[in-house]
């Protein structure tokens, strides 16, 4: 994890104006990973940090969403498991901030006429989409046929439950006098080490990914893409 892009607790609660038991309570029920919570040393001993972007982005999200939504049905919709068949309205993606129409041209997917989506080609976009402001027209391909070529169920799993990250890296290569720089494209954890001459151009986190189009889903209406059961509300503490 990026050390630089990491933000420590207090700061997490003063910036999003939440209390310490409501960071922990929204821990316990699945809505924030356990992997965020990142135990370091410093001078005054041991402190939680968390990475910045993810985790101030998710805070917005929930606090935008648990008045009109239980925090149970929030969980259900981050933590269920979803097949690549799964359809999704289009309508509803269109809200989203992450969507993207030159993204899903560069997918391959053709919404002419079409009301409803799969929940793999609504990744495959969201990645792209990431993507597109750093990487080359041949690279948008590139990450796209990436992902085309694994977007089955056991991946859906795998991304769902573990770190992966797919890493757009470049690399200049040499032999017989001539030069050429070539695309690589990687599904990897954040951890993975790369030859020190491979330039990484940019790195999307696939299960952060995956959530966020999964809480989009439940927020527009109501519901979640696998129809979690709605429960009680519980009183927020």
């Amino acid at each position: 994890m990026d050390e630089e892009n990491l933000i420590a607790k207090k700061e997490v609660l003063r910036e999003t104006d939440i209390s310490y038991g409501q960071l922990y309570r929204w821990k316990r029920k699945g809505l924030i990973p356990e992997a965020w919570f990142v135990r370091k040393s410093t001078f005054t001993g041991q402190e939680t940090f968390f990475p910045r972007d993810k985790i101030l982005e998710r805070i917005g999200r929930i606090k935008a969403m648990k008045d009109t939504l239980p925090l149970d049905d929030l969980a259900d919709a981050i933590t269920q498991q979803v097949t690549a068949k799964v359809q999704v309205a289009v309508e509803q993606l269109r809200r989203a901030t992450w969507f993207d129409e030159a993204a899903v041209r560069e997918c391959g997917v053709d919404l002419r006429g079409a009301r409803s989506m799969s929940i793999a080609d609504a990744l495959c976009v969201a990645v792209v989409g990431k993507l597109r402001a750093l990487a080359r027209a041949e690279e948008q391909g590139l990450v796209q046929r990436t992902i085309r070529q694994h977007l089955d169920e056991s991946f859906l799993e795998r991304v769902a439950e573990s770190d992966l990250h797919l890493h757009l890296l470049r690399k200049r290569v040499a032999a017989g006098g001539i030069s050429a720089e070539i695309s690589i494209v990687a599904v990897a954890p954040l951890t993975v080490l790369f030859d020190p001459d491979v330039q990484h151009v940019g790195t999307v986190d696939l299960r952060n990914t995956l959530e966020r189009i999964k809480l989009d889903l439940a927020s527009g209406t109501g519901g979640s893409c696998g129809g979690a059961a709605s429960g009680n509300r519980e009183e927020e503490r």
